[in-house]
């Protein structure tokens, strides 16, 4: 009897011989994988590699210069850090990444990544390996104890609730038409990510070339155009009112959707608040921007446009009046993917979303303009509310900063065309915003962590702009700071970090606070599980990847803090991280 390695069972002779004569004639799945991630318009895999990985490992390298036709492979050394990159990435270029990870394990720590994709609709073309369906007589069969261990009976499960489209390969010929398929629907409106599970046999087996390779096999739906039954009802409500509001949250990586609301919001005279931001649609100076205080706008007006916004107001802080009549707009305007979201919708318009403001733009230029009197009042409600950041900000310059004070010194350095990408920082108007896609905020779902990769993916997409990452120290430590801080310097990315160092979880402790604003923990001197001290050396951690680092302990030196920081930038074209102590909020 032959005597049966208990680790590495052999593979035939002859079906080794097969799979060799194949692999040099033919491209393998995991070729025709890459090759068609390229063609639908992949530029990077952000990967995670493990055992499952060898065909693709094997494409790259026996390709050599035809690795040109594979999007480029990106080494991130924690899965969460690996799908915000590709997030980042989206969010200033449009465009979706792949990304890739071992098996269950490693989609379980990607899990965290996908959650923040689903709550903001980006899309990611996420895709796993899965443990060999064989025992044996296959190229790809199992070889190792962890691939008993790691198989499930449903790996895409652990996903599905946050993609638009799951499977599972078979066959190698499959291949590459599944990856467009996936794509495709990625970017057919509502956008989202999709999930590829990838055993390792079908990537080690022989595809036949595709008739027509390099061209993708099917292409995104084109954006949806509204009702315009549904615009002219929606127009007639918008003319007549006497106090429009318009409530926003998020834009286009174009930038259309931010062009559009800003030219209908002055043209026609309707105030504008933007709420919760995740990706800024107005810039601070807009003279229609009145600010988020939504607990005195919204009973106020007779006519609510809410313009794309997951979370548009807190049910219980907020709410519009009885009276008034509330329009929902976008790609799904309900937002079916959320289990409650009880907003009253007078009308739903569901449509790409700058197509609806274009149309209703138009429709309204047939309609008498909005009176002088309202738009000075709208304007003088732009004025206090600039004025109340303003005081704001001016009373955390002294001492220990505020996060409004942070907000507003990164703004200083950021120019036209800089970035901030901000997580348990100042919200968004607490920062001056020269336009549209200037600031990132976590998504709705507050998967923590995320910025930081996330701010890699921006620099990534473009080394030449600022990008600042404002960022908690709770959730810094949540973003795999070792590994982020390899990233940027294997790729050679000069992020600014700004760490606000507060030695807590702020966001537990005032999330007590409003449910028991007079119960014990507000009168702790320490609140229980929102304590982080003693901190860690941050500046240290960076430092281990040659990043330059700063310790700032005083409100007055963060301006030099950062004026230094964008010099190393552009000088030395390295990473920052500036330790800032701010006080508890």
């Amino acid at each position: 009897m032959t005597a049966i390695s208990p680790v590495h069972h052999q593979v035939s002779a002859k079906a080794k011989t097969a799979f060799m004569t194949n692999a040099r004639d033919n491209p393998s799945g995991a070729d025709a994988v890459l090759f068609s991630l390229k063609a639908n318009g992949v530029d990077y895999l952000f990967a995670n590699a493990g055992s499952d990985f060898a065909p693709i490992i094997e494409s790259y390298a026996r390709r050599g210069e035809e690795g040109k036709r594979a999007p480029k492979p990106v080494i991130v050394p924690h899965e969460a850090a690996l799908v915000a990159m590709a997030h980042g990435y989206y969010l200033v270029t449009g465009r979706p990444q792949a990304a890739m990870v071992h098996v269950n394990v490693g989609l379980a720590n990607a899990v965290m990544g996908l959650i923040n994709a689903h709550a903001d609709d980006v899309p990611v073309i996420m895709m796993s390996g899965r443990t060999p369906l064989t025992e044996h007589d296959r190229p790809g069969a199992r070889r190792t104890p962890i691939q008993y261990g790691q198989e499930q009976f449903d790996q895409s499960g652990m996903v599905r609730e946050l993609v638009k489209w799951d499977y599972e390969l078979r066959y190698a010929e499959n291949a590459a038409n599944l990856v467009s398929r996936g794509y495709a629907i990625a970017m057919s409106e509502p956008v989202g990510a999709v999930y590829l599970s990838l055993p390792r046999e079908p990537l080690c087996e022989p595809a036949p070339k595709s008739r027509e390779e390099g061209t993708p096999l099917q292409v995104a739906a084109s954006p949806t155009a509204p009702d315009p039954q549904a615009i002219e009802q929606a127009t007639a409500w918008l003319a007549g009112a006497k106090n429009p509001l318009i409530v926003c949250q998020r834009g286009d990586p174009a930038g259309r959707v931010a062009a559009l609301l800003g030219a209908l919001a002055e043209r026609h005279g309707i105030a504008v608040s933007e709420v919760f931001a995740t990706r800024n649609v107005m810039p601070s100076d807009h003279p229609m921007l009145v600010g988020p205080n939504l607990a005195e706008l919204l009973p106020a007006a007779d006519v609510v446009l809410v313009v794309d916004a997951p979370v548009a107001w807190i049910e219980s802080a907020a709410q519009p009046a009885e009276t008034a009549k509330v329009i929902h707009v976008g790609p799904d305007p309900l937002f079916a993917r959320m289990p409650v979201r009880s907003y009253r919708a007078s009308l739903a318009i569901a449509g790409n979303t700058a197509r609806t403001l274009a149309a209703l733009d138009a429709a309204l230029e047939a309609h008498p303009p909005a009176t002088t009197a309202r738009r000075n009042t709208i304007a003088a409600g732009h004025s206090a509310y600039r004025a109340k950041v303003a005081k704001t900000t001016e009373a955390g310059s002294r001492g220990v900063a505020s996060k409004a004070w942070v907000a507003h010194c990164v703004s200083e350095i950021l120019g036209n065309d800089g970035i901030v990408f901000n997580e348990r920082g100042a919200p968004s108007p607490f920062y001056t915003l020269k336009a549209g896609n200037r600031f990132f905020g976590n998504t709705p779902a507050g998967g923590l962590g995320w910025a930081l990769p996330a701010a890699l993916g921006a620099q990534l997409a473009d080394r030449e702009r600022l990008v600042v990452c404002v960022v908690g120290d709770g959730s810094y430590m949540f973003a795999n700071p070792v590994a982020c801080h390899q990233v940027a310097e294997a790729h050679g990315l000069p992020l600014i970090t700004v760490i606000l160092n507060n030695s807590a979880w702020d966001a537990v402790r005032l999330s007590t606070l409003e449910v028991y604003p007079e119960g014990y923990a507000s009168r702790a001197n320490d609140v229980p599980l929102s304590d982080l001290s003693p901190v860690p050396d941050y500046c240290a951690i960076a430092a281990g990847s040659r990043a330059w680092t700063c310790v700032v302990e005083e409100a007055g030196e963060l301006p030099a803090a950062l004026s230094k920081a964008v010099a190393v930038v552009r000088e030395e074209r390295r990473q920052v991280v500036i330790d800032v102590r701010v006080r508890a909020e």
